[in-house]
């Protein structure tokens, strides 16, 4: 079976987090777009669709990843309680 590869471009602020965000198989864009990628997880690419505002773009070198933006609460959280010792 032949896996669907579902294109995503999008425009980011300057911090990276995505201003808009159009995903297809295939999409026709219109208008420029700041990065391009091709992705083939279907649940990510809904979640792109109704939740791009929780993710962002980030340079890893040259490379850019779209990155999903972890709340500031749930960080704390997480880092309070891998310091706690049981």
């Amino acid at each position: 079976m032949e896996e669907k590869k579902y294109q995503v471009f999008v425009t980011v602020k300057e911090n990276g987090e995505l201003s808009t965000c159009e995903v297809g198989i295939p999409t026709v864009r219109r208008e420029s777009a700041d990065f391009f990628f091709l992705v083939e997880d279907e649940a990510l690419a809904t979640d792109l669709k109704e939740n791009a505002q929780n993710y962002k773009v980030v340079l890893n070198g040259m490379k850019p990843n779209l990155v999903r933006i972890e709340s500031p609460i749930k960080e704390a959280l997480v880092k309070e309680a891998s310091q706690l010792k049981i």
